[in-house]
């Protein structure tokens, strides 16, 4: 890793990540469009990476996070790939809990990064891989208690670092006079509870499309090929303090998402998962808002889609969800 580049300042680092793009993604149900902020303006895997430096920078201004001191986050990938060159950068050993699922390339771009990673070997049987990371991760906080939990699902700071380093970029590039609801995927739930809050401000609407399978908003538990969106173990403290700006849910289909996933490709849009979900929520958001709604919706694109190989693009191509 070049050396000179560890030596950059961390919060001109986090400025610069935070300055995401928007682009326009053509028109949904009647005269209404789709406006997504793309999370993977830059070279860096995921906007996790936004996540992962500042979540350390706002617990060593808290007094939080010792100099030095190891780091310890449960990961489905991406945000274990921006703790790693958080850590890298701030000088902080990173140990990261995660799964066979992990992307290849994530993998290997968070073990070059310096981090080390403690895979579980099968999931829970009914909570899935996330409970399995989430039992592993408590043993090793048990064997290492001078270990610095992140804690994404629960901590204030989750949100708290899209509000201060995303949402004052956001609010100088959108046109809000033109966004009629947002539509965002929830994990954790930090980025919707930042970006609901800006939307409510300006007296607008917010709702989530989730994956069929995840607990979040009252679903049966049940598996997914999709990583970063969803809960399927347990709801986070970050999305339950910010429910009340939920205005409804729209659930989606692995097969729906991956489809959606494939429609965007055929525009120049090559993203993951989780913005296939956006996507077919935002259609669903569109027709429910009706022909007279004009203007547009606006949605988060976390990640590109080459992380997941040929996954999301072969999976179940008849299957109408």
């Amino acid at each position: 890793m070049d050396t000179v580049a560890l030596r950059r300042d961390p919060y001109e680092v986090i400025e610069e990540l935070s300055r995401l793009t928007t682009i326009d993604c053509g028109p949904l149900a009647g005269r209404l469009r789709l406006r997504a902020i793309h999370g993977s303006p830059t070279t860096e895997t995921s906007f996790k990476s936004i996540l992962g430096l500042g979540l350390l920078l706002l617990a060593r201004e808290r007094g939080l996070l010792a100099e030095g001191q190891p780091v310890i986050e449960s990961t489905s990938g991406s945000l274990g790939l921006g703790l790693a060159v958080a850590g890298r950068l701030l000088g902080h050993p990173v140990h990261l809990v995660s799964d066979p699922g992990i992307p290849e390339v994530t993998r290997v771009k968070t073990e070059l990064a310096g981090a080390t990673l403690h895979l579980v070997r099968a999931p829970h049987p009914v909570l899935g891989f996330q409970q399995a990371r989430d039992d592993l991760l408590q043993e090793l906080r048990a064997a290492h208690p001078e270990y610095y939990w992140t804690n994404q699902n629960d901590s204030p700071l989750n949100p708290e670092v899209w509000t201060r380093w995303v949402v004052p970029h956001l609010t100088q590039t959108l046109d809000f006079s033109r966004i009629r609801a947002g539509i965002f995927c929830v994990g954790s739930g930090g980025h919707f509870s930042a970006l609901s809050r800006m939307l409510s401000a300006k007296g607008i609407p917010s709702y989530v499309a989730d994956r069929v399978g995840s607990i979040t908003f009252g679903d049966e538990p049940g598996p997914t090929i999709l990583r970063g969106t969803g809960n399927q173990n347990r709801v986070p403290a970050v999305i339950e303090a910010a429910r009340q700006r939920v205005a409804g849910v729209h659930r989606v289909t692995d097969a729906q998402a991956c489809r959606a996933v494939r429609e965007l490709l055929t525009l120049g849009i090559s993203v993951g998962g989780s913005s296939g979900v956006c996507y077919e929520g935002a259609r669903r958001l569109a027709a429910d808002l009706g022909p007279d709604a004009e203007g547009e919706i606006l949605t988060f694109f976390a990640d590109r889609g080459e992380l997941y190989g040929m996954t999301l693009l072969n999976h179940a191509p008849d299957d109408r969800g």
